[in-house]
Parts: structure tokens; C-alpha cells; sequence
């Protein structure tokens, strides 16, 4: 990992006028790809005689019609595609990904209006885990197993995205996670195409080891396959209304903590163990501290459910476990009711969806790379008040964060508070009381999952919030996923002037 040099960046390649030809061939591949995806609902549908598998049949053959019908008329294999057309390829991709994805949802026996069917969608492909659906438990399993690829198939794009385009575009700092992806590269990852392969094979890897293990616990191997592949994309979304509390059963808890938290490790790490840095996880810096959060908050959060409710220690921490667990990975499975459990441990909970998980993973939230580096500049800064003339180093891993990394993190840490903010009185706006307005725009820009309340937690689902508060949720949870930045800026005059 270091900062790019000129040599070692293939994409982007520079700034210039846009193009929209390279950008309509990569949607229309990435749609091609949704529909092929809609022909696993199409067989489970038919294996269990359920009518919906002609509603997917019919959004995979338009899908693919129109998508390839874009790829072939704008393929140009000399196509090179640039900063400004990559900055507007992301949000475009994920936008008519999420529309292509929301049809089934709304032309199925759910029949969901546009909101509630692109909040769905959104949230999915997010690896959000918001949900306005109800009655899961008697969904038809194609409708489920939708869900379960939505989240899947976006968690391999967000890890892509994260090792791969965000540190190359400069976002908030990512620039300090670029591999050197140059034809001399002597370091152990030399080409895109490897590092995809590698992100792919670790990805369903760690997937069909998950589903095992939930398998082995009690699930049914549809409920395994389809968790697992919620677990790992640090998703959320479940075949159940109680998600895995309806299992009752403390080994699925433990299995979902520990897949969890790998989903939430930053998998060009796992790439470099592969390469035999063996102790790269462990000698990473952001990974110390995030298991380092883990931990404390896990026993303040068992204290707090020791003493004011008379929890015994056993319980209590594998109830705190899973619960910080899967609101710092920002997965969003339920087994408690955190809300129920009074201010401090919801406290708890609001501020770990705020910190999310590492750099280069599934997660969402602020990420702990950037806590991190502030933490080192504060620190840093009261040496400074101390001792004006020494000098002092801020690192990450040994090496020196330059000054244009830590600038662009506490503008982003900025942004990202400034925009929960604006989303919070814009919720409230609607007709949200305060808590559940911070609880749906924290979860919505971190891609958490339950909100706070007793309307919105982790008891409850978005069905029944006002319809702006979907459209705000939806456009906060892309902003999220996307680092914000990248959403926002194509709406800047200087992007189109450039």
C-alpha cells in the first residue's frame, strides 16, 4: 500500500471532456449482468411452481436486451476512460443498477410503489439492509433469494470499488490505499484484472465457508446460502421478519460475529496474506484499532446490561457482541433490540454507526482509517501546544500521512457530518420526531441498516415512514456507499467546465 505515483496509475488518465460512450458500454455491461443475475429467481420460482418466475424471466430478458443493446452500440476497444468520465460512471452505474434492481420488487406479488420499491433496491445493493418489506417468512423464495444477490453482488462491487477506483479518484483520503497497479510494479499485486480475480475467489471463499458453518449450526441450506451471502457483504437483509433472532441459537450469533467482522476487514489485505505478508492484518493499524472498538464496546455495553438490567455475564456479552458487531460492520442484523436496552447502549450503538468499519472492505460509515488519523493529528496537535518547536510525525503502518491525505480526511469527516446533519432536519422535516430523524439519516449515510425508536429500530422496519423520508433515505444511502463525494461532485459546475 502507498500513494500513488504517475507511473502506477492506469485509471483515471487524466482530465478532459467527457465522453458518454465508455460510460454507457459499462452500464450497459453492468445491466447485462443484472439480468443474467435474475435468472436464479427464475429457477427457484420454478422449482417451487411460484408464478413470479415469469415476472423475473421478463425483467432479465428486457435487462439484457437494452443493456447489451448499449454495450454493443458505444463498444470501442481503443476506449480509454478518464477522471472526469470515472467521476460520473460510479453514480450513473449505481443509479440505473438500482432502478434495473427495483423492477422485480414492483412487478411481483409485492407490488411495491416506486419509493418503497427503489428504497429496496437502493438498500440492497448498498448493503444497507433497510427494508420496507414485511412478512418476509412468507415471501416466495425467488423475491428472498433477489434480495440475498442484491446485497451480495454490492458487496463485491464496493469492495472493488474501495481497493480499487475511490483511492485513485482521491476520495477522503483513500489515496494512501493504492496498490501500484503498473506493468513494473514489483510489489505483489501487478494488474487490475488480478486483484479483481483475487477479490472474487476470497470473496465466495469466505461465502461458501460462511453458509457451511450456518448450515452446520441448524439453518436450512437456503437460509445458510442466502445469510452467508449477507454476512460477508456486511448486508443485513434476512429470509426472516426477526432476522437471526428467529433461529435462537447463540453458535448462528458467534458465526455471524466472526464473518462479520471479516466482511468488515480491508481485503487488500487479504491479498497481501496471500502473497505471504502472513501478519498483515494483524500489524495494520486501522484493523488493531477496529477490533480494539470491538472490545470496549462489547464490555461497556454487557456492563451496562450487567447493572441496569440483571443480565448474567454470559448472556450479556453475547448479546453486546453481536449486537456492537453488527452495527460497527454496519450490517444491521437483529437478534435484541438494542433500543430497548436504554440511552446508553443506544448512545453506543448511534456512534458506532457513525464509525463503521475499515478502509477497503464492505462497510460503510466513516471507517476507522479516518477516526484513526485524526485521532494521530489531535494528538500530534497537543504536542505541538506543548512543545512549539519540535516536530511531530503523524503515520499510519510507520509511514507519514501526508499533509494532503490528513487535509482531505477532515474535509470529508466534515462533509460527512454536515450531511447527517441536513438529513436529519430534512427527515425531520417530514414529519420524523428527532431521534428517529438522526437514527434514519445515520443509518441511511453509514449503509447500517435499523434506525433508532420504536418505530424505526431494530424491532421495526421503514414501511410505515412517510414517503420523502424513502426518497431521503434512498438518495443518503447511494451518498454513503459512493464516500459522498462522489455523488456530489458531478453536480458541481466545475466538473463540467473541467
Amino acid at each position: 500500500m502507498s500513494t500513488p505515483s504517475p507511473s502506477a496509475v492506469t485509471l483515471p488518465r487524466g482530465s478532459s471532456p467527457v465522453s458518454l460512450a465508455p460510460i454507457l458500454f459499462f452500464v450497459g455491461a453492468v445491466s447485462c449482468c443484472f439480468g443474467i443475475a435474475m435468472l436464479a429467481p427464475v429457477l427457484i420460482d420454478l422449482a417451487d411452481g411460484h408464478e413470479d418466475y415469469l415476472i423475473f424471466l421478463v425483467c432479465a430478458g428486457g435487462t439484457l436486451f437494452v443493456g447489451a443493446g448499449i454495450a454493443i452500440a458505444t463498444y470501442d476497444r481503443s476506449q480509454q476512460i478518464n477522471l472526469n468520465e470515472t467521476l460520473l460512471l460510479l453514480p450513473l452505474t449505481w443509479i440505473t443498477a438500482s432502478v434495473v434492481a427495483a423492477l422485480p420488487f414492483m412487478l411481483s406479488d409485492l407490488q411495491l410503489p416506486l419509493a418503497d420499491a427503489l428504497f429496496e433496491s437502493v438498500s440492497g445493493l448498498t448493503n444497507t439492509g433497510s427494508t420496507v418489506v414485511k412478512g418476509l417468512d412468507g415471501l416466495p423464495r425467488g423475491l428472498l433469494l433477489w434480495r440475498f444477490l442484491l446485497q451480495w453482488i454490492g458487496g463485491f462491487g464496493v469492495v472493488t470499488i474501495a481497493v480499487l477506483a475511490l483511492p485513485f479518484l482521491r476520495i477522503g483520503g483513500l489515496q494512501l490505499f493504492s496498490l501500484d497497479l503498473s506493468p513494473n510494479s514489483t510489489k505483489f499485486v501487478p494488474r487490475i484484472t488480478e486483484v479483481v480475480t483475487q477479490i472474487g475467489v476470497i470473496y465466495i471463499a469466505l461465502t461458501v465457508i460462511c453458509a457451511a458453518c450456518y448450515w452446520l449450526a441448524g439453518m436450512t441450506p437456503f437460509d445458510a446460502i442466502g445469510h452467508a451471502m449477507t454476512t460477508l457483504a456486511t448486508g443485513g437483509y434476512s429470509s426472516h421478519d426477526a432476522s437471526l433472532g428467529f433461529f435462537q441459537s447463540a453458535a448462528i450469533e458467534w458465526i455471524a460475529v466472526v464473518f462479520m467482522i471479516m466482511g468488515a476487514m480491508p481485503f487488500g489485505l487479504y491479498i497481501a496474506t496471500i502473497y505471504g505478508r502472513t501478519d498483515a492484518l494483524l500489524r495494520d493499524d486501522q484493523v488493531r484499532l477496529f477490533l480494539g472498538i470491538i472490545l470496549g464496546a462489547v464490555l461497556l455495553v454487557a456492563l451496562w446490561r450487567m447493572i441496569e438490567h440483571g443480565a448474567s455475564p454470559g448472556t450479556a456479552i453475547r448479546e453486546a457482541a453481536f449486537a456492537t458487531v453488527s452495527t460497527i460492520t454496519t450490517t444491521g442484523f437483529t437478534a435484541y433490540d438494542f433500543s430497548a436496552w436504554g440511552g446508553f447502549a443506544e448512545a453506543v450503538m448511534l456512534l458506532l454507526m457513525l464509525i463503521g468499519g475499515c478502509s477497503g472492505s464492505t462497510v460503510g460509515g466513516i471507517k476507522v482509517f479516518r477516526i484513526l488519523a485524526m485521532l494521530k493529528q489531535l494528538r500530534a496537535q497537543l504536542h505541538r501546544q506543548i512543545y512549539p518547536h519540535g516536530t511531530f510525525r503523524v503515520t499510519f503502518n510507520g509511514e507519514n500521512i501526508p499533509e494532503v491525505i490528513r487535509v482531505a480526511i477532515a474535509s470529508y469527516v466534515f462533509i460527512y457530518l454536515l450531511l447527517l446533519t441536513a438529513l436529519t432536519l430534512a427527515i425531520a422535516f417530514s414529519g420524523l420526531d428527532f431521534r428517529e430523524s438522526l437514527g434514519a439519516a445515520a443509518t441511511a449515510l453509514g449503509n447500517n441498516g435499523p434506525g433508532l425508536g420504536p418505530n424505526s429500530g431494530p424491532c421495526c422496519t421503514f414501511a410505515e415512514v412517510p414517503t420523502p423520508v424513502k426518497w431521503l433515505m434512498s438518495f443518503g444511502m447511494l451518498a454513503g456507499r459512493l464516500e459522498i463525494l462522489v455523488l456530489l461532485i458531478p453536480f458541481s459546475r466545475a466538473f463540467w467546465r473541467n
